[in-house]
């Protein structure tokens, strides 16, 4: 995929101890994917439909049991064409069950932009 730039980020919570009040450790909680994706017309919706859908596909080769926190975390993508953007932000499991609807193009992106 060209024109695509991916970061994956751990979010989660400090424990504090209950002696001191400083942080002692760090626990991961979920792993959310942010996804900026270069395009020619945002109006396309069918076209961005179908690149969210090929985004998706490649973050299912994530292992849920290697990434990084216990429950399933969001997905941001964001369409720029130029310096107009839209965007796009759902839970992991919200994107499983649109494409368990064969939801695909313009009704996936349907689909998942109010999640």
């Amino acid at each position: 995929m060209t024109g695509i730039n991916a970061i994956a980020e751990a979010y989660g919570e400090d424990c504090i101890g209950a002696s001191t009040g400083q942080a002692v450790s760090f626990s991961t909680l979920e792993t959310d994917f942010r996804i900026t994706a270069q395009v020619k017309d945002l109006t396309d919706r069918e076209r961005l439909g179908a690149l969210l859908e090929h985004v998706l596909l490649v973050l299912d080769g994530f292992p849920a049991d290697q990434t990084p926190g216990p429950q399933p975390g969001y997905i941001g993508v964001t369409f720029q064409a130029g310096e107009d953007a839209t965007r796009v932000w759902f839970t992991v499991r919200a994107g499983e069950a649109a494409r368990k609807q064969d939801l695909h193009g313009a009704a996936l992106l349907d689909a998942l932009q109010n999640k």
